[in-house]
């Protein structure tokens, strides 16, 4: 194919223009929006494809996210209809549709620390905005780590071994 075909293509395309900020802090909340989700080239409607990264913080496992998008007015150029939303390849579940866009998932086990991928596409009138939640959970608790259970079972250990020397005293009635 001749480059500028590719380029032909490329310009006669109709996407939106992106900046996906994710705000993840060492706590168990986080947050992710674009306000500036626009037609570029002009005219609306188009459809727009936002990804980006973020890392669960320590100590939680699990995620529970939502995202949102709400039609202003009657302003259909304020609109957002989401084609798919997932967090690492698994799509949310729809809320509802329509003028008020919600999604959401329930319970998403994650590593601490872990890098994971947001990725959001969807259709524009050509003046939207999206924003969402990640709340983490499950500090804490969990499964021991090796370290752990090596002491435990020597703690074991030692006791059983202090059981089993132990001199019994014999008591004899006559």
């Amino acid at each position: 194919m001749p480059s500028w075909l590719g380029g032909l293509a490329l310009a006669c395309s109709s996407n939106a223009s992106a900046a996906l900020v994710v705000l993840v802090g060492g706590d168990a909340a986080g947050t992710f929006r674009n306000t500036s989700v626009t037609c570029t080239p002009a005219p609306a409607p188009c459809s727009f494809s936002d990804s980006t990264t973020f890392v669960t913080p320590s100590n939680y496992t699990t995620l529970s996210p939502t995202i949102s998008s709400i039609l202003g007015g009657n302003n259909l150029t304020t609109n957002i209809d989401f084609t798919s939303v997932m967090i690492n390849g698994l799509e949310f579940a729809i809320g509802s549709t329509g003028s008020v866009e919600f999604r959401y998932l329930a319970d998403l086990l994650l590593g601490p620390g872990k890098l994971n991928t947001l990725a959001i596409t969807g259709t524009t009138g050509g003046d939207a905005s999206y924003s969402g939640t990640l709340s983490f959970s499950g500090a804490g608790g969990g499964v021991p780590e090796p370290s752990t259970w090596l002491m435990m079972i020597l703690g074991v250990g030692f006791v059983g071994m202090a059981l089993r020397r132990r001199q019994r005293v014999q008591v004899s009635c006559r």
